[in-house]
């Protein structure tokens, strides 16, 4: 009897150990054919996403006839849908940021699970991952915290955090395919979100509070605007950007000419530039969300209150209610009309349905 419980206790743990050899050389195979994925090099002058949407939390954006976004419907869930808004569809659960595009990949920073549906109570570490369109095959690219990232050409530049493992505020960049390791380019707090070719125009928030040019290629930066500069955004021939100094005044920086020009003596919180309109969003006692032209004419108000995350795309222009983060609202640029934005609203109750159900199943 002895002899036989023995060999039973020998055969559960030859059994365990056959189990844990063989999830390790899943997660192995996992990660080698996540790694070793051919991922095909972007074209010279790539950019992930316009520079005024990532300035806004990077939560739309557009490539190829989709946008894809943090939808607030479902606490935040990677969502995609065509620029008209048809076809919304859910790609993941994780609450996506700084979202980027490019060639047949989508790059986003998740900080954990939607929780608006039933997987609220999965752990989802926060990493940014890059993944395929349709949202399968997501890679993490790394665990440290991202505040900011743009893909410029074959890398993802990156705006990292003091963390457990970083004393301070961190400038980095990663390969796109996975080929190179993680390189830290400078202990700065250097947005990369405006970029153009080989150049990433940020405010030196570290020391100067100039307009400076970084160089991707030499890695030096060089003094492009002095005085107190805050989130540039690039269009067209122009970079546009808020005075803090000067009561927060919105200008613009003229690479032609050299020159800057006022274009609002309101104080401004947050804005976008695309599709030949400034979006505004001013702050005080009488603060509203408004449009101007590229140029600064023909102000117009959309609605009075406090509203963020201004988004814009080909179709549409996005922003939240900044008392309400759970609802995403949209305008025709150069409308004063809004709404919620019910495609997003209603493929959220659709996945949170199904999701519920599918867990009551299990249960």
């Amino acid at each position: 009897m002895a002899a036989k419980k023995k060999t039973n206790k020998k055969s559960l743990m030859i059994a365990i150990i056959g189990m844990i050899i063989a999830v390790i050389v899943l997660l192995i195979i996992t990660i080698f054919s996540q790694r070793g994925e051919k991922v095909t090099p972007n074209e010279p002058g790539t950019i992930g996403a316009h520079s005024g949407n990532i300035n806004n939390g990077g939560i739309v954006c557009e490539h190829d006839g989709r946008v894809y976004f943090s939808n607030p419907y479902d606490g935040g869930a990677l969502y995609s849908m065509n620029v008209d808004e048809t076809d919304c569809k859910k790609l993941s659960t994780s609450v996506a940021s700084s979202i980027c595009a490019a060639g047949d990949y989508l790059y986003y920073f998740q900080s954990g699970s939607s929780g608006a549906t039933g997987l609220g109570g999965v752990r989802v570490p926060a990493s940014f991952i890059r993944c395929h369109l349709d949202g399968t095959k997501g890679y993490t690219m790394t665990r440290n915290v991202v505040v900011r990232a743009q893909v410029i050409d074959n890398y993802v530049y990156a705006e990292g955090t003091a963390d457990a493992n970083h004393d301070a505020p961190y400038f980095f960049r990663m390969d796109i395919a996975a080929e190179e390791d993680e390189e830290i380019l400078a202990k700065l707090s250097i947005n990369p979100a405006c970029a153009r070719g080989s150049t990433i125009y940020y405010a030196d928030t570290d020391t100067s509070r100039n307009l400076m040019a970084y160089n991707i290629q030499t890695g030096r930066s060089s003094v492009v605007v002095e005085g107190n500069v805050w989130n540039p955004v690039l269009y067209g021939d122009y970079i546009y950007y808020m005075a803090p100094s000067e009561g927060y005044q919105l200008r613009r920086y003229s690479f032609a000419d050299d020159t800057i020009e006022i274009l609002s003596n309101e104080k401004i919180e947050s804005f976008n530039v695309y599709g030949g309109f400034i979006y505004y969003q001013t702050f005080g006692d009488n603060a509203y969300l408004g449009f101007m032209d590229t140029n600064g004419g023909s102000v117009t108000v959309v609605a009075n209150g406090n509203y963020n995350s201004i988004s814009m795309t080909n179709g549409y222009v996005y922003f939240k209610d900044f008392w309400n983060e759970e609802a995403l609202y949209h305008t025709y640029p150069g409308s004063t009309y809004i709404e919620p934005v019910k495609a997003a609203s209603d493929a959220a109750l659709e996945n949170i349905k199904a999701e519920n159900e599918s867990k009551n199943k299990e249960e």
